[in-house]
């Protein structure tokens, strides 16, 4: 097994990550969640019960968050995305703005930042019309000062690099 370094030793370690093979572990997993015990077992040529008490240590310090799906938005007929770069006004409690905007059904993403922008959100609607429409509706919520925005093309890294085949996803 070549060596490869999620994060460095000394941080790993804080974190519970507690070997090679759970980097190497990590690493299958970010790639398909849905492996299985006995395939990562055997890729890693290890028994299946040390993968399973490594994946159990993994999940109870938290880093292991969570196993999800990743929803081709284009097949749902929603093909148009957006980066939203957003601004409060300061004098508002910014996590009621947050909770407002995370329970809008286009937006797929929202991270608080530091900078220039208070929030970042990642949008997929139908079309641009309807992709203008939130738009101009997050620019109404109370709170909100503005909405800069900037189309995304195509994608090329989704989470940790989910290309298989060359074929986009």
């Amino acid at each position: 097994m070549a060596k490869a370094y999620i994060l460095g030793a000394e941080i790993e370690a804080n974190l519970g990550i507690a070997d090679e093979v759970d980097r190497h572990i990590l690493r299958i997993l970010k790639m398909d969640g849905r492996a299985s015990i006995r395939n990562i077992a055997k890729r890693l040529e290890i028994s299946p019960a040390t993968v399973s008490r490594k994946i159990k240590k993994l999940e109870e310090n938290n880093i292991i968050k969570a196993y999800v799906s990743i929803i081709e938005d284009d097949e749902l007929g929603k093909g148009t995305r957006a980066v939203l770069l957003v601004k409060t006004t300061g004098d508002y409690d910014s996590n009621q703005v947050i909770e407002r905007l995370t329970d809008m059904d286009d937006i797929c993403n929202v991270f608080l930042t530091m900078g220039n922008y208070d929030m970042i959100l990642t949008a997929c609607t139908t079309d641009e019309n309807e992709l203008y429409r939130m738009i101009k509706r997050i620019r109404g919520e109370e709170g909100v000062l503005w909405v800069d925005s900037a189309s995304i093309v195509t994608r090329k890294k989704v989470l940790s690099k989910i290309i298989k085949d060359n074929k986009e996803i």
